[in-house]
């Protein structure tokens, strides 16, 4: 069991703090950092929950509470890095944590502030939480962290934690009134969504437990929707008996909207991951003959979900799906009538389950990757039989990587039709956002 490299911080705060370093400052991927550390640590179910809360909540505000704790501070650049963080992780229990004392979260970070660095900088930090909780309600007003000569943008890009270009990329692409309703719903927890194994005989009767357990909000098909913060009796338990899997209801809705019932074999998912997209289909009975991703990780991990869900893989390739089979590959043998492009993306659309992501693009990291999706367009389409179906699909709000990327392929295309093209509803209930477009090929 490793030892809390910050043992003066109270347990859920220590690990807390190791995970935000991990995710700001190592570029890693927030749930991955958070597994870790909780499996490694020896805290209590209570603090782990509390850390979860914790970690994914700073990251949502962490630009909202750097500005309003700016307002108290001469220069908070100066400051140590980890007393930022601390200072940052009491204020987000002061804003958004009632069931914690103001004055225990000041208590807490003040004693660490004094103990691991100064009684200088623990006074100042004292004063600084302190003149924060004066504020009362207008700590929740836009306006109040509003700077002298601040662009409405940039007023936005803070009070939501967003880097300001994106912010900028959203104006230009959507306006003002749509970009306001998805930067505050990318600051709300994301609901949890599961599917039920479909291939298991009982499965509509666990679908109408489920369902009737009080707890649950929405049911569709096999898939059931719980609010943030909820989930049903036993859930683990569930997933490793391979009853049912995570995914959320935004994911499940967008696959419905491309119509799989409709699809053709064989189906080729060529970005396939872990393989949750791929079992989904599967479990519909949807011929999914080949599943390819550039990480032999991901596809053993695949392997490792066939026989969580007692169900068989599809055949896994190791290869881009932006290159061109390899000679004696089986996609040439047998070329896929449909191809599932769930490609690589910005992954815009998951902010309120992934709120690390808008920390860890730039804007030269989104180029990149509009030109690999545009490389695995043109790479499938061209190993796609004809009359097939190609099934292009993101999970961002971003022109350039979904409605442009599609419109560049059209007139690079002229001869492939548009049947479909889909986005989540802005008012979605869903905290996700997704984006598909069916593309046949003559």
């Amino acid at each position: 069991m490793a030892r809390r490299k910050d043992s003066a911080l109270p347990p859920a705060r220590s690990v807390a703090l190791e995970v935000i370093s991990q995710v700001l400052d190592k570029g890693r991927d927030v749930q991955a950092a958070l597994d870790y550390q909780l499996n490694n640590q020896k805290i209590t179910s209570q603090d782990s929950a509390l850390c979860t809360e914790l970690v994914y909540g700073f990251l949502r505000y962490k630009g909202r509470i750097e500005a309003l704790l700016g307002l108290f501070l001469k220069d908070s650049s100066k400051l140590p890095k980890k007393a930022a963080s601390v200072m940052g992780l009491a204020a987000y229990e002061m804003l958004y944590l009632d069931r914690i004392p103001v004055y225990a979260s000041v208590d807490w970070c003040v004693g660490y502030v004094k103990k691991r660095f100064s009684l200088g900088l623990g006074k100042l930090t004292n004063a600084v939480l302190r003149n924060l909780d004066r504020m009362g309600e207008k700590a929740h007003d836009m306006e109040s962290i509003r700077k002298e000569r601040m662009s409405d943008t940039a007023l936005l890009a803070a009070w939501h934690s967003m880097p300001e270009w994106i912010v900028n990329a959203w104006m230009e692409a959507y306006g003002e009134e749509r970009t306001q309703v998805l930067l505050a719903n990318a600051q709300k927890h994301a609901p949890l969504g599961i599917r039920v194994n479909q291939t298991f005989e009982a499965a509509m009767d666990l679908v109408n437990e489920l369902t009737e357990d009080g707890k649950s909000v929405e049911t569709i098909g096999y898939g059931v929707m719980y609010p943030a913060g909820s989930q049903p009796a036993e859930l683990k338990t569930m997933i490793n008996d391979g009853l049912i899997s995570r995914q959320s209801m935004a994911s499940q809705e967008v696959l419905r909207e491309a119509h799989p019932e409709t699809w053709e074999g064989p189906v080729w998912d060529c970005c396939c991951g872990r393989g949750g997209k791929t079992y989904a289909l599967l479990e519909q009975d949807v011929d999914v003959t080949f599943a390819s991703d550039t990480s032999r990780k991901r596809l053993l991990g695949m392997r490792e979900e066939a026989e969580r869900l007692a169900m068989y893989p599809p055949e896994s390739l190791l290869m881009s799906a932006a290159e061109p089979p390899k000679k004696g590959s089986p996609l040439q043998e047998d070329p896929p009538a449909t191809i599932l492009a769930d490609v690589p993306c910005s992954g815009f659309g998951t902010l309120s389950r992934r709120p690390d992501v808008r920390y860890h693009r730039t804007t030269e990291g989104v180029s990149d990757l509009v030109e690999v999706q545009k490389a695995i367009m043109e790479n499938t389409f061209s190993v796609l039989k004809g009359g097939g179906l190609l099934v292009y699909m993101t999970c961002t709000i971003n022109p350039d990587e979904n409605e442009k990327q599609v419109q560049a392929f059209l007139e690079r295309h002229p001869e492939a039709k548009l049947e479909k093209e889909w986005h989540t509803p802005d008012d979605s209930p869903y905290g996700e956002y997704f984006y598909v477009a069916l593309l046949r090929k003559p």
